[in-house]
C-alpha cells in the first residue's frame, strides 16, 4: 500500500515538474516576441501573406485623327484624341452587360488601349482581344488594337473583349462601342473625271481602301446607251462610246439604308473627249489675288513662251484659250434636261486650287494644264499635269511634276509687286529669271533636282579654327538655298528630343497602324 501510495505521489511530481519545465521554455521562447500566444502568432503569419488576386483591366479609348502636316513628308502621320466613356446612368439604359462605353460616330477610326492594366502580385499579364460583332480590328501590341466603326444609320452597340490572364487567374473586361450615324459623305470615290472615247472608266461610291457598308443599298442610273457593269454594286465600270464632239456624261447615284429609304443621292461627270494626237495647253495662276489682270496676263504671256520654247521646240502648244468649246450633255432618262446645264464647267480667272484649273481647262479644251505661284513672294513654284490623269479635279500625285524657282528681292519687285514694262511693253523682270524657269523646266521632265548655281566662293581659312568657319559659313548657306531640309531637319531633331527625354505617349502617333 505504502509502495503504491509512494508511485503516485512520484509520478504526480514528475508531471508537475514537466510542466513547470515547458512554462520555462516557453517563456525563453517567447523573450524576443512582444506576442506570448500560440493564437496571435498564428495571426501575424496569416497577416503578411500577400493574397493572390486576379490582374485588374484598365481600358483606354482613343480616336485616330488625321495630324496636319505644315510641312508635307509624303507620309500620313496620325494622333489620338482620347474618349471619354459614358456615365453609370447612361449605361444601364444600354441593356448591355459591359465595363465600359465610349460614344463614337460611324465611319471613325479607333484605338483601344489596356496597357494601364495592372497586377498587384506584380504578375506578367498576357492580352487576348476578341470581337463580339465580328468587327475586323488590327493588333498594334499585345494590349492595343485599332479598327474603324462602320457607317451606321441608327444606333449600334459593338462589343469587344478583352482577356487579361496573370498564369493563375483570368479578367474579362467588355468594352462597348455605341455608334451613332456620323456626316455622311456617300459618294468619296474618285468625283468627276476625263477620259477619251473608247476608253474603259471606273466610278467609285467609296474611297479607295474603305470598307463597304453592307447596311446600305447602292444604285447608278446611266444615260442612254451607256452599259455599266453593274447598276447596284458601290463601284462599277462601263466604255466610253467612240465620239466627235467632246460629250459629258453624267451618272445619278441614290443610296438606301437598311429599311429602304434613300438617305442620300449623288451625281458623277465623266467628260469624253474626241480622241487626238494634239496637245492643247492652259497657263494657270493659282492664288493670284493680290496682282492686277494685266500683270497676271503678262505673266501668263511670259510662261507661254517659255514653256513653248523649252519643251516643245517653239510650237504653241500652251496658247490664250479664252473660248468655251462646244460640249454636249447626256443625263439618265427621265431627267428632264435644263436649258443651261448645272454641270456645264465654268472658268475662272482666279483660281484657287489645282481642281479650278482643271475646271478651266475643261471649259476651254486644253489637255494639259502648267500652273504658276508665287509662294510668300520669295518662290515660283510651277506644277504640270494632264486632265486625263486627274481624279475629281486633282492630278493624280503620282504623275503631278512639280518644280521652284528661287526669286530674287530684284525678281520678287518686278515679278509679284510692280512688274516694270520695257519700251515694246515686255515685262523687264521676267527677263531676268527666264533662263532659271527653263531650266527649271527641264528638271521637272528629267526628274533632276533643282541645281540654284554655285555657291559664294570665300577665301581658304587655315587651322582648326578656319575650317570649322567654312564649315559653318557652308551650312548657313546650304540652309539658306535649302529652307525646305532646315524645317525638315528641325522635325527630326524635335522627334529625337522627345524619343530621348520623352514625350506624350498618349497624344502621340500610333505605333504604324494602316488606318488611312
Amino acid at each position: 500500500m505504502d509502495a503504491k501510495k509512494y508511485k503516485i505521489s512520484f509520478g504526480y511530481c514528475m508531471f508537475r515538474l514537466l510542466i513547470v519545465l515547458l512554462f520555462i521554455t516557453n517563456l525563453y521562447a517567447n523573450a524576443n516576441n512582444e506576442f506570448s500566444s500560440f493564437a496571435e502568432q498564428d495571426t501575424v503569419r496569416l497577416n503578411q501573406t500577400v493574397v493572390s488576386t486576379p490582374p485588374v483591366a484598365v481600358v483606354e479609348g482613343f480616336k485616330i485623327v488625321l495630324r496636319e502636316q505644315r510641312i508635307s513628308t509624303g507620309k500620313k502621320q496620325f494622333s489620338k484624341m482620347r474618349l471619354e466613356s459614358i456615365d453609370a446612368a447612361s449605361k444601364e439604359k444600354i441593356n448591355q452587360k459591359v465595363d465600359i462605353v465610349f460614344d463614337v460616330l460611324g465611319g471613325d477610326t479607333i484605338s483601344l488601349d489596356s496597357r494601364k492594366s495592372y497586377d498587384d502580385n506584380q504578375d506578367k499579364i498576357s492580352y487576348k482581344w476578341e470581337s463580339m460583332n465580328n468587327l475586323e480590328f488590327k493588333q498594334a501590341s499585345d494590349s492595343e488594337i485599332g479598327f474603324r466603326i462602320p457607317e451606321v444609320m441608327i444606333e449600334q452597340i459593338f462589343l469587344f473583349k478583352v482577356t487579361l490572364n496573370d498564369g493563375r487567374y483570368n479578367t474579362v473586361h467588355l468594352v462597348g462601342m455605341r455608334a451613332k450615324q456620323g456626316k455622311m459623305t456617300l459618294f468619296k470615290g474618285p468625283g468627276d473625271q476625263v477620259a477619251q472615247s473608247g476608253e474603259k472608266v471606273q466610278i467609285s461610291a467609296v474611297a479607295p481602301g474603305a470598307a463597304i457598308n453592307q447596311d446600305l443599298a447602292y444604285l447608278w442610273r446611266s444615260p442612254e446607251g451607256i452599259a455599266l457593269s453593274s447598276a447596284t454594286d458601290p463601284v462599277t465600270t462601263f466604255k466610253l462610246p467612240t465620239i466627235e464632239t467632246e460629250t459629258h456624261y453624267i451618272f445619278f447615284l441614290s443610296v438606301s439604308g437598311p429599311d429602304g429609304q434613300v438617305v442620300d443621292r449623288d451625281t458623277v461627270r465623266v467628260t469624253a473627249r474626241p480622241k487626238a494626237k494634239n496637245q492643247v495647253g492652259l497657263v494657270q495662276g493659282i492664288n493670284v489675288s493680290g496682282l492686277s489682270t494685266a500683270r497676271v496676263g503678262q505673266f501668263n504671256d511670259f510662261l507661254r513662251s517659255t514653256v513653248n520654247s523649252v519643251l516643245f521646240d517653239g510650237v504653241d502648244v500652251f496658247m490664250p484659250l479664252e473660248s468655251p468649246v462646244s460640249s454636249n450633255f447626256l443625263y439618265p432618262g427621265g431627267y428632264e434636261t435644263p436649258e443651261v446645264s448645272p454641270f456645264q464647267p465654268e472658268f475662272k480667272a482666279r483660281c484657287s486650287s489645282l481642281a479650278d484649273a482643271t475646271e478651266n481647262a475643261l471649259t476651254v479644251g486644253a489637255t494639259d494644264v502648267i500652273t504658276w505661284d508665287f509662294q510668300k513672294n520669295d518662290v515660283l513654284k510651277l506644277s504640270y499635269y494632264s486632265v486625263f490623269q486627274t481624279s475629281g479635279g486633282e492630278p493624280v500625285v503620282a504623275t503631278l511634276k512639280s518644280g521652284m524657282v528661287p526669286l530674287k528681292m530684284a525678281d520678287q519687285i518686278n515679278l509679284s509687286t510692280t512688274i516694270v514694262l520695257d519700251e515694246q511693253g515686255s515685262p523687264m523682270g521676267m527677263i531676268d529669271i527666264r533662263p532659271a524657269v527653263a531650266q527649271t523646266l527641264k528638271d521637272m521632265f528629267a526628274g533632276k533636282k533643282i541645281d540654284k548655281g554655285p555657291k559664294k566662293k570665300r577665301g581658304t581659312s587655315q587651322g582648326i579654327k578656319g575650317k570649322l568657319q567654312d564649315s559653318f559659313y557652308d551650312t548657313v548657306e546650304f540652309y539658306k538655298d535649302h529652307p525646305e531640309v532646315l524645317a525638315v531637319t528641325a522635325v527630326v531633331i524635335g522627334g529625337l528630343a522627345i524619343a530621348i527625354f520623352g514625350g506624350d505617349n498618349d497624344l502621340g502617333m500610333p505605333a504604324d497602324f494602316p488606318f488611312e
